[in-house]
């Protein structure tokens, strides 16, 4: 595929999607129309869950199929923004992520 062309549809559940705030913040947002689906928590610290980039943090169900809905980058999750079982539109934020670093276990930075 030529540098600059736009993938195939199919492609679309194995991406990242997320639209950067233009700060330390990222906004996962929906690949494609359907329900929302959680998935349950990886990594939790003190209280605070994190996620690695390209794991999976919801599923969008649509009918007898799915897309995976998949964490851009490493960051902390600072907040849901879509109910379990909600319906949802292509580009509607679902997550959102803070992506200053984590402390690390032996305190500050």
């Amino acid at each position: 595929m030529a540098e600059g062309a736009a993938r195939p549809i199919a492609d679309a559940s194995s991406q990242a999607v997320g639209e950067s705030g233009g700060l330390a913040f990222r906004l996962v947002v929906s690949p494609a129309a359907g329900r929302m689906r959680h998935l349950p928590p990886v990594r939790f610290e003190d209280g605070v869950e994190y996620v690695t980039a390209g794991q999976p943090v919801a599923v969008i169900e649509q009918g007898s199929s799915s897309v995976e809905v998949r964490a851009p980058v490493d960051a902390r999750v600072s907040g849901i923004l879509v109910r379990d079982g909600e319906p949802v539109m292509p580009g509607q934020p679902l997550v959102w992520l803070d992506e200053f670093p984590r402390r690390s276990s032996g305190g500050e930075r």
